[in-house]
Protein backbone atom coordinates (compact mmCIF):
# COMPACT_ATOMS: atom_id res chain seq x y z
CA UNK A 1 0.00 0.00 0.00
CA UNK A 2 0.84 3.18 -0.83
CA UNK A 3 0.11 6.76 1.43
CA UNK A 4 1.63 10.07 -0.02
CA UNK A 5 1.33 13.20 2.42
CA UNK A 6 2.35 16.97 2.44
CA UNK A 7 5.44 17.11 4.52
CA UNK A 8 4.61 20.43 4.98
CA UNK A 9 1.55 19.47 7.50
CA UNK A 10 3.95 17.10 9.80
CA UNK A 11 3.21 18.35 13.34
CA UNK A 12 5.99 15.69 15.32
CA UNK A 13 7.53 12.62 14.43
CA UNK A 14 7.81 9.95 16.85
CA UNK A 15 10.94 7.34 16.13
CA UNK A 16 10.89 4.01 18.21
CA UNK A 17 14.77 2.13 17.76
CA UNK A 18 15.35 -1.84 17.60
CA UNK A 19 14.18 -2.98 21.14
CA UNK A 20 14.20 -6.62 22.19
CA UNK A 21 10.96 -8.43 22.27
CA UNK A 22 8.41 -10.17 24.62
CA UNK A 23 9.37 -13.39 23.12
CA UNK A 24 12.27 -15.30 24.49
CA UNK A 25 13.87 -18.98 23.51
CA UNK A 26 13.35 -22.04 25.34
CA UNK A 27 14.40 -25.48 25.16
CA UNK A 28 12.28 -28.75 24.64
CA UNK A 29 10.72 -29.70 27.99
CA UNK A 30 8.97 -32.55 28.86
CA UNK A 31 5.57 -31.72 30.28
CA UNK A 32 4.76 -33.15 33.86
CA UNK A 33 2.20 -34.06 36.08
CA UNK A 34 1.01 -34.05 39.54
CA UNK A 35 4.11 -34.73 42.01
CA UNK A 36 6.55 -34.91 39.01
CA UNK A 37 5.13 -37.58 37.07
CA UNK A 38 5.93 -37.48 33.65
CA UNK A 39 2.79 -37.66 31.25
CA UNK A 40 4.30 -40.00 27.92
CA UNK A 41 4.81 -38.09 24.42
CA UNK A 42 4.05 -34.80 25.74
CA UNK A 43 6.73 -31.96 25.37
CA UNK A 44 7.08 -28.82 24.74
CA UNK A 45 8.27 -27.78 21.47
CA UNK A 46 11.72 -25.86 21.26
CA UNK A 47 11.13 -22.15 20.26
CA UNK A 48 10.14 -18.76 21.30
CA UNK A 49 7.65 -18.07 23.88
CA UNK A 50 5.89 -14.91 25.05
CA UNK A 51 8.06 -14.28 27.94
CA UNK A 52 5.08 -13.72 30.29
CA UNK A 53 3.43 -17.00 29.33
CA UNK A 54 6.80 -18.82 29.58
CA UNK A 55 6.85 -17.68 33.52
CA UNK A 56 3.10 -18.72 33.57
CA UNK A 57 3.15 -22.15 31.63
CA UNK A 58 6.21 -23.51 30.60
CA UNK A 59 7.68 -23.92 34.15
CA UNK A 60 4.49 -24.63 35.56
CA UNK A 61 3.13 -26.99 33.27
CA UNK A 62 -0.02 -25.37 31.16
CA UNK A 63 -1.04 -27.67 28.22
CA UNK A 64 -1.68 -25.21 25.87
CA UNK A 65 1.61 -23.30 25.20
CA UNK A 66 2.76 -22.35 21.83
CA UNK A 67 6.12 -22.03 20.84
CA UNK A 68 6.89 -19.70 17.25
CA UNK A 69 9.44 -20.63 14.84
CA UNK A 70 12.28 -18.04 14.13
CA UNK A 71 10.54 -18.26 10.33
CA UNK A 72 6.59 -17.50 12.02
CA UNK A 73 7.98 -14.47 13.77
CA UNK A 74 9.91 -13.19 10.69
CA UNK A 75 6.31 -13.87 8.88
CA UNK A 76 4.73 -11.33 11.74
CA UNK A 77 7.57 -8.79 11.05
CA UNK A 78 10.04 -9.31 13.65
CA UNK A 79 13.95 -9.28 13.33
CA UNK A 80 15.35 -12.73 14.86
CA UNK A 81 19.22 -13.58 15.80
CA UNK A 82 19.47 -17.34 15.69
CA UNK A 83 22.91 -17.26 16.94
CA UNK A 84 22.11 -15.67 19.97
CA UNK A 85 18.10 -16.73 20.39
CA UNK A 86 17.17 -13.06 20.60
CA UNK A 87 13.84 -11.77 18.95
CA UNK A 88 13.64 -7.96 18.32
CA UNK A 89 10.80 -5.41 17.41
CA UNK A 90 11.51 -3.93 14.28
CA UNK A 91 12.25 -0.15 14.36
CA UNK A 92 9.67 2.53 12.99
CA UNK A 93 8.81 6.16 12.49
CA UNK A 94 5.27 7.29 13.10
CA UNK A 95 4.17 11.03 11.11
CA UNK A 96 1.54 12.81 13.21
CA UNK A 97 0.50 15.24 10.72
CA UNK A 98 -1.91 18.39 11.32
CA UNK A 99 -5.04 16.47 10.83
CA UNK A 100 -6.48 13.40 12.35
CA UNK A 101 -4.50 11.11 9.96
CA UNK A 102 -0.71 9.71 10.95
CA UNK A 103 1.69 7.97 8.75
CA UNK A 104 3.85 4.87 10.36
CA UNK A 105 6.91 3.10 8.41
CA UNK A 106 8.57 0.10 9.96
CA UNK A 107 12.78 -0.44 9.20
CA UNK A 108 15.09 -3.18 9.59
CA UNK A 109 18.04 -1.03 11.07
CA UNK A 110 17.77 2.02 13.47
CA UNK A 111 19.83 3.50 10.83
CA UNK A 112 17.38 3.29 7.86
CA UNK A 113 14.95 5.17 10.05
CA UNK A 114 17.26 7.84 11.18
CA UNK A 115 18.09 8.35 7.52
CA UNK A 116 14.43 8.84 6.51
CA UNK A 117 13.48 11.09 9.22
CA UNK A 118 16.62 13.47 8.10
CA UNK A 119 15.14 12.94 4.49
CA UNK A 120 11.87 14.31 6.23
CA UNK A 121 13.18 16.98 8.03
CA UNK A 122 15.33 18.48 4.87
CA UNK A 123 11.87 18.17 2.90
CA UNK A 124 9.63 20.21 5.26
CA UNK A 125 12.17 22.51 5.91
CA UNK A 126 11.05 22.76 9.82
CA UNK A 127 13.34 22.57 12.71
CA UNK A 128 12.19 19.56 14.91
CA UNK A 129 13.59 19.30 18.03
CA UNK A 130 14.38 15.97 19.41
CA UNK A 131 13.97 14.47 22.56
CA UNK A 132 14.79 11.07 23.43
CA UNK A 133 13.27 9.06 26.08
Amino acid sequence: MEKQFDVDRIVSIHVKRLSESRYKWRPRKQKTWFFGLFRRNSWYSEGYYESGYYTECYESGCWDAHAYSAKGLRGYGYIVDESTHTVYDKPYVMVYLEHDLSVSRYFDSDTEAYAWVSDLRKKSGKNFETVTY
